[in-house]
């Protein structure tokens, strides 16, 4: 899936609350773990960066592909301004 349609997917989930829209003071990098990617939902191999993101709000882990946290990160703190 291409950068474009990553960012389309993560401005949805964002808008519907399925991914959080809060700074995040905890995220860890960590081979993949077989998991689904919260932002574009293709798994998340061994051999891939996943980063694991502790919200301060609650126990809710979200982990992503390295790329697709940086969209996230990118996309969220565009609806803040």
């Amino acid at each position: 899936m291409n950068a474009e349609a990553i960012r389309d997917l993560i401005r949805t989930k964002l808008r519907a609350g399925r991914l959080p829209r809060d700074s995040t003071p905890r995220a860890f990098r960590r081979p993949g773990n077989w998991q689904k990617c919260a932002a574009c939902e293709e798994t998340m191999h061994k051999a891939l960066l996943m980063m694991e993101v502790y919200l301060l709000t609650n126990e809710k882990v979200v982990r992503f592909h390295g790329d697709c946290y940086t969209l996230w990160n990118e996309e969220r703190r565009a609806l803040e301004s």
